[in-house]
């Protein structure tokens, strides 16, 4: 690309940052062929005009949360918020299971809630990273539980690692969730280990199914693992604004308030 005039470059960020929701320093560097200090000091001024909002490593359209807003909390505090969303969520999903079906469960606590609407099947195979599903499924021996290999990730009692070592099967369903969703940025996730292994997952399912309760939505994150249009089915609850859902709306997706 042509080196572009301080205004010019200012008007192709901002144009950039509409359409991905999000622009990195190093990206905008490379692709205008400016150094790294020059961004910084592009996306100042646009900050201070009001026009984004600064992050760490980058910057994201005023209105939206970004990393660095609030940290990834621990799994016991993540089950509790919106507690009364993800149950509804959780039996909602559960009706979409069939007996003997092959599925996927990633490590959210919100997937984590179809797991007691579980136990009326007679044959279920599981496949997950999250250690909190192998627990709340000891005592049924119909349900078959695979696990990756990879290492433990406390905070979200979940395995990470190499997402080819999940089981090389194919699964009817898959049920993820994220800590964001947009139009702009898609399904997106703080932690690189646990992003790579929900792409792991789906990659395998049939049928892909997000959970999202009504506070993930407008929110971006470091990671985005999937978009819009590569899920399937989306389970929401009737707490979202209609003008969120209407940025992803998609001829192919059916979204079902819950």
């Amino acid at each position: 690309m042509k080196q572009l005039f301080m205004e010019e470059r200012r008007r192709w960020i901002l144009d950039r940052l509409n359409q991905q929701g999000r622009v990195s320093v190093s990206e905008l560097s490379d692709d205008l062929s400016v150094s790294a200090v020059t961004i910084r000091q592009d996306l100042s001024a646009l900050e201070t005009d009001n026009l984004l909002k600064r992050t760490h490593g980058g910057a994201v359209k005023v209105g939206t949360s970004a990393v660095g807003d609030e940290p990834e909390l621990s799994y016991d505090l993540r089950r509790h918020k919106q507690s009364d969303e993800k149950i509804a969520l959780g039996k909602a999903a559960s009706a979409l299971i069939e007996d003997g079906s092959a599925i996927a469960i990633d490590a959210s606590t919100t997937v984590c809630s179809i797991i007691p609407y579980l136990n009326d099947l007679d044959s279920l195979s599981i496949v997950t990273n999250n250690l909190m599903v192998t627990e709340m499924l000891l005592s049924n021996a119909g349900v078959e539980v695979l696990l990756p290999a990879g290492k433990l990730r406390r905070d979200s009692y979940s395995i990470i690692g190499n997402p080819a070592s999940l089981p090389d099967i194919n699964l009817n369903i898959g049920f993820v969730s994220a800590w964001g969703i947009s139009g702009q940025a898609g399904l997106t996730e703080v932690n690189q280990d646990e992003m790579q292994m929900k792409k792991g997952l789906l990659s395998r399912c049939l049928t892909k199914v997000l959970l999202v309760d009504s506070s993930k939505w407008g929110q971006i994150a470091a990671y985005t693992y999937a978009y819009p249009s590569d899920i399937d089915i989306i389970l929401t609850t009737n707490r979202v604004d209609r003008s969120q859902i209407e940025q992803i709306h998609h001829p192919d997706i059916r979204i079902i308030p819950v």
